[in-house]
């Protein structure tokens, strides 16, 4: 199946892309993936010279496969090419895909769903406006930055790893944003012992 889709994302997982974004003109999520697990984009397949965020590319489907929590999964034809055939704004996105209008993000106010939380919840991509948004790249006690941001959604705070590329960088530690867009989502699979859910940012825009 051919269709367009406008990137949203290019989300670093395992060192590689994850890649979602919305289909024109339908308006409904679509995960690109490379394999029926939810395999990451290898990052010179979608480099910025080739594809960013934003660009309005032509590809093939050949199934849906969505997998644990990530239902909008979609295995693409490596075979055929990924043709970019424009650009659009935001605003061309958000006239397809409206704001996320919600009380709490992915159904919970914490930072990370339980396994008891993840049942309730049918998705795994969220599109958001936020406030005071401010970027963490505090060091950890092996001396790596981990990128964090923090932020308010209806008047509740949250603090989420941040997966975009474009913004994890230690130049941008501390600096506050009146407002913002984020493309919000959840893992397939828990972490950790407790088994969670960690909700991260993939994509920022501002």
């Amino acid at each position: 199946m051919k269709t367009n889709i406008c990137i949203l994302t290019k989300s670093l997982k395992d060192h590689d892309y994850c890649v979602a974004g919305v289909e024109f003109p339908s308006g409904r999520w679509i995960r690109l993936v490379t394999s029926k697990d939810g395999g990451a984009f290898p990052k010179e397949m979608l480099d910025d010279k080739k594809f960013k965020e934003l660009d309005l590319v032509e590809v093939e489907l050949l199934q849906a496969v969505p997998y644990k929590t990530q239902v909008e999964n979609w295995l693409i034809d490596l075979n055929k090419e990924i043709k970019r055939i424009g650009e659009l704004t935001l605003r061309d996105v958000l006239s397809v895909h409206p704001i996320q209008k919600s009380e709490s993000i992915f159904n919970s106010f914490g930072d990370y769903l339980e396994k008891s939380e993840i049942k309730n919840v049918n998705h795994s991509l969220e599109i958001i406006n936020v406030k005071d948004l401010v970027f963490d790249t505090s060091m950890k006690g092996d001396g790596r930055h981990h990128y964090k941001v923090n932020f308010q959604y209806n008047g509740h705070e949250y603090k989420l790893a941040l997966t975009d590329p474009q913004y994890r960088q230690e130049d941008f530690d501390q600096i506050r944003v009146p407002s913002a867009t984020l493309v919000v989502s959840i893992p397939s699979v828990p972490y950790g012992e407790n088994d969670l859910y960690y909700k991260f940012v993939a994509k920022i825009f501002i």
